[in-house]
């Protein structure tokens, strides 16, 4: 194991930095969500979209709390998490904070499903299930995220990734 992660050191201290911006980016985002869900928009009504029930208050709470989450992620991503970059320019234009927002939402769309899918399961309002299935959905989004950013937006140069999977300079 050891080995391993002295192989692979580069991508492991950007994986913990990934996490470090995640906790914080969620911290935030879940602020937000509790703020919203408790003291600012406490209508639990519901709105029926293509037949499926969305909760009212839970729904607006998880869109606010992603907005504040989205740009705290974005801005310490590209300062923090990822550092070496083949395109930095692209990640830190306009297209790559819209890449980096669509992104996210599709991620917002999983972590609304399955909050979703919580509050049908337990309909009585719970603060602890509330902060159960919160962390669950964090979870999961937190991969999808990182593989999908990694993949999509911040690639990193080829020396790093030839490094990476054990090459040394010379191609060898």
């Amino acid at each position: 194991m050891k080995k391993f992660i002295a192989s692979h050191r580069e991508q492991f201290d950007e994986i913990v930095r990934f996490i470090i911006v995640g906790v914080i980016a969620t911290i935030a985002d879940y602020g937000t969500s509790l703020i919203f869900k408790y003291l600012i928009y406490k209508d639990p009504g519901q709105w029926v979209i293509l037949g499926i029930a969305f909760t009212r208050n839970l729904t607006v709470a998880t869109l606010a709390g992603f907005v504040v989450g989205v740009i705290v992620n974005y801005i310490m991503s590209i300062f923090f998490v990822f550092k070496n970059v083949a395109n930095k320019k692209t990640s830190r234009s306009i297209g790559g904070f819209i890449a980096f927002v669509i992104l996210g939402f599709i991620g917002l769309l999983i972590n609304v499903g399955i909050k979703q899918i919580g509050d049908n399961i337990y309909t009585t309002e719970n603060f602890w299930w509330f902060s159960f299935v919160f962390a669950i959905a964090t979870l999961i989004v937190l991969v999808y995220n990182y593989i999908t950013r990694k993949l999509i937006l911040f690639r990193p140069n080829k020396q790093q990734s030839n490094q990476a999977n054990g090459e040394s300079k010379d191609g060898k």
